[in-house]
């Protein structure tokens, strides 16, 4: 300890000068930073996001209206095809900087792209139907056309994802409905032969269902045209969903507040504290490395445990600490 107090003391020039000259640095850099403009669009969801699914309409129903779609939205914008689509659609490929060899190789491009869109477009839920759309960008027209590209895809891509499911089924159960079709006529083919076959059943006064053959026939034909009518039914309400979903954006959601070119740059006090803190760390971990270097090469003796270190040599005699008014009094004698 008394080693660390005395190298700290004894260098307050040198410490302050490694604390202060990363913080001024870091700020420097902040300060130079381009200023980033913000745009944001604020939707109504009008309903949950949902899936069609085998059992309906599939959606989270401890989720709000507006959290499932922010959970749907910020999931696209991590998927390559979303994501390059918003970008390729305005001009932000021009604001970021990218050098001659990114250009020049679509995989970089469209990597630095993804990177872009991926990271700093926020999505963040406002209430119980309100979510707000963010994005900054350096050119305030650029921040505008993400945001408003990024509405749009979503509308398109959003919404044929929740249909898509809906679709497959839907394909699915037309093939199960031919065959069942099949069936039904088959099974009702083979009561009408039977009864031709047994005239007698025909006559006044007998009921054809006491003929155990007869009857299996008939219970046959019922259950294929219960099976045919369940599948119809499916498709029906499969085929109305899907056209429900698929209406537009009235039936998704509602653009309250468009995207605008902002005429403010963004505030940079939280780019200062980012950075600033970041050049408080950075000097503060120099400190203490300059101190732990200082410590080590320090050989001075302070105590005589450090003595019985260094020596093998019994201590004979220790000279009390004298105190400072002690000190003060000795020197206006000796004056």
């Amino acid at each position: 300890m008394n080693r660390t107090l005395e190298a700290i003391f004894r260098h307050p020039v040198q410490l302050l000068a490694l604390l202060i000259l990363p913080l001024a640095l870091s700020l420097a850099i902040a300060y130079l930073l381009p200023r980033s403009y913000g745009s944001a669009a604020s939707l109504w969801a009008l309903r949950r996001y949902e899936i069609i699914g085998a059992t309906g309409p599939e959606s989270n129903l401890l989720a709000t209206p507006s959290e499932t779609q922010v959970a749907v939205l910020s999931e696209l914008l991590q998927s390559r095809v979303f994501a390059l689509a918003v970008a390729k659609s305005t001009d932000l490929q021009s604001t970021l900087g990218l050098s001659k060899n990114v250009l020049s190789n679509p995989q970089l491009l469209d990597d630095a792209l993804l990177l872009e869109v991926s990271q700093h477009v926020q999505v963040t839920s406002g209430g119980y139907n309100l979510y707000e759309i963010t994005y900054s960008n350096r050119d305030p027209r650029v921040a505008q056309q993400i945001v408003a590209a990024v509405i749009k895809e979503f509308q398109l891509q959003g919404q044929g994802f929740s249909v898509v499911e809906g679709q497959h089924l839907l394909e699915g159960y037309q093939t199960q409905l031919a065959q069942a079709k099949q069936d039904a006529d088959a099974a009702a083919q083979a009561e009408a032969q039977y009864l031709a076959a047994h005239p007698a059943l025909n006559k006044s006064g007998i009921s054809a269902l006491n003929d155990p053959q007869y009857a299996l026939l008939d219970s046959k034909r019922l259950q294929a045209q219960a099976i045919l009518q369940n599948i119809q039914s499916t498709i029906a309400s499969i085929s109305q969903q899907i056209t429900l979903q698929s209406r537009g954006e009235d039936t998704f959601f509602r653009v309250l507040d468009s995207p605008i070119a902002p005429d403010v740059a963004v505030s940079r006090t939280k780019t200062f504290l980012t950075i600033g803190g970041a050049g408080t760390g950075v000097g503060l971990a120099a400190c203490v490395l300059y101190i732990l270097v200082l410590v080590r090469r320090d050989r001075a003796l302070y105590t005589i445990r450090d003595l019985q270190k260094m020596s093998m040599y019994p201590v004979l005699m220790q000279v009390p600490q004298l105190s400072t008014a002690l000190k003060r009094h000795t020197a206006q004698e000796i004056l």
